[in-house]
């Protein structure tokens, strides 16, 4: 009898042990998530489903919880954080306030060339990777297991024979499908290949739900090959069998040094080390003072502020006569969503450009109900009835650009890492502008159908969801 009552006594210690263990832990997360700014609505509801069922939330916070990474925030920080230093020097709105964001000042490109299909950018792609001497530094969302991929591989494989050095970072759930047996030779030629917050993680690492949604390629530190594109086959192959429309382009010039250093960064974090000075460019790069101006906008969860929404809200206010956004994806905040409709009733042409029909299906019907609002705002929608529009593009005016890898959805606004580029150079701007509206020449307007109950109500919970998705 005493056993027993020993044994009851033991449980009911563990038990309450247990019960104050987990008490403490769901007060730290509570106090890290109230400290974090996010939308009030959404920490009310992760206050509430910690409280009702705690041993579900808990776990689902340390994936899905946090949007920044503070310690990687700081060393984002300093990397960044000297590049310009009087704002007196900066002409536009935009400059300063990317320099009150910590981004790297604009730069001098000796060139930018934007690819006219998957034909060019892939026989581009594959020239630079070709052509390098020293280094080959590539981040990628997918780099998929298909024939594009394993020629990449292949290619890699034998420049690292010869003495290149080449770094691979993959995201780790984008380019899950790629097994690890995939990169064995690659990693035998003497190639380093890094993951990106693997599925598989130490939750202090990084949350599973923040991807490295980056698209770069860095060739001997003088070139970069950049934009939408991943590496697969519905990205590099002929747009007439993949039916897929992207948009890339690559660039040289004193600005790749500022790509480099991204790289860098996100190279530090997903391999555990220190973060190093970036290589700089060939001292007849460094100087350059002539050439076409742009400059590299980076954000995401190691970014102290929401760089890219603060950016693109900056970019659709101060336009006067003409916004032109392509996305695949479009579920916006209630900032851009409020500042599309003002343009638009304010007398700003807004065209918006989109797939009738995309590889998600969730979001294309959480994007209805925005898109309703803003058709009946006076903007034009535009949908590409037989394609997978993948480009990521905003051209304001004749006066700014800005095409990279982030979508004008919630995932690339606040979770996701992503790159864009901003052109200043009317030449850039014009090549964006004619791309875009031979592209809209075979798109149709998109006309509302009529809303019921069950649409509503589908659009509503495809809402709930579309901030992970």
């Amino acid at each position: 009898m005493s056993e027993s009552w020993d044994d009851l006594l033991r449980w009911l210690l563990a038990e309450h042990l247990a019960l104050i263990f987990g008490a403490l832990i769901m007060l730290l997360l509570l106090s890290g998530m109230l400290r974090q700014r996010r939308n009030p609505a959404a920490s009310a509801a992760w206050l509430l489903f910690m409280l009702l069922l705690p041993y579900v939330a808990v776990p689902l916070y340390l994936f899905f919880g946090t949007r920044k990474l503070t310690d990687l925030t700081r060393r984002k920080q300093r990397l960044f954080s000297n590049r310009a230093q009087h704002d007196q020097e900066l002409p536009t709105p935009f400059q300063r306030l990317l320099h009150t964001l910590e981004v790297p000042p604009s730069r001098y490109a000796a060139d930018i060339r934007f690819h006219k299909d998957s034909e060019d950018a892939c026989q581009t792609l594959f020239a630079m990777l070709d052509a390098a001497r020293a280094s080959i530094d590539i981040s990628i969302f997918i780099l998929a297991a298909d024939a594009v991929g394993n020629k990449v591989l292949a290619l890699l494989e034998r420049k690292a024979e010869a003495g290149v050095r080449v770094r691979l970072l993959l995201d780790g759930v984008g380019s899950f499908p790629l097994k690890n047996r995939s990169l064995r030779p690659l990693i035998r030629a003497g190639a380093e290949v890094a993951r990106f917050v693997p599925v598989l993680h130490v939750p202090l690492r990084g949350r599973t739900n923040l991807r490295n949604h980056r698209k770069l390629v860095i060739v001997d530190q003088e070139r970069v090959w950049t934009g939408g594109r991943n590496i697969a086959e519905e990205y590099l192959l002929p747009e007439k069998s993949t039916r897929w429309i992207d948009l890339s382009f690559d660039l040289e010039g004193s600005a790749v040094a500022d790509y480099a250093a991204l790289f860098n960064a996100d190279w530090a974090f997903a391999c555990r080390e220190p973060l190093r000075s970036p290589v700089r460019p060939r001292e007849k790069l460094a100087e350059q003072t002539g050439g076409r101006l742009t400059q590299l906008v980076p954000s995401g969860p190691d970014m102290a502020e929401d760089v890219l929404r603060d950016t693109l809200a900056l970019l659709i206010t101060q336009a006067e006569n003409r916004i032109v956004l392509v996305t695949p994806y479009f579920v916006p905040d209630e900032v851009l969503q409020t500042l599309l409709c003002v343009a638009a009733r304010a007398g700003t042409s807004v065209d918006i450009l989109l797939p009738k029909r995309s590889n998600h299906r969730i979001a294309d019907i959480a994007r209805t109900r925005f898109l309703r609002q803003l058709n009946e705002a006076g903007v034009r929608i535009w949908c590409l009835p037989e394609e997978m529009l993948h480009a990521k593009a905003l051209v304001i005016d004749q006066c700014y650009a800005l095409a990279g890898s982030a979508n004008f959805d919630l995932r690339s606004l606040y979770l996701n890492f992503e790159q864009m580029s901003l052109f200043y150079d009317a030449q850039d701007i014009l090549a964006l502008t004619v791309w875009i509206d031979t592209i809209r020449q075979r798109a149709q307007r998109w006309q509302p159908a009529t809303s019921g109950v069950v649409r509503e109500t589908l659009e509503g919970l495809a809402l709930v969801v579309a901030f992970q998705l």
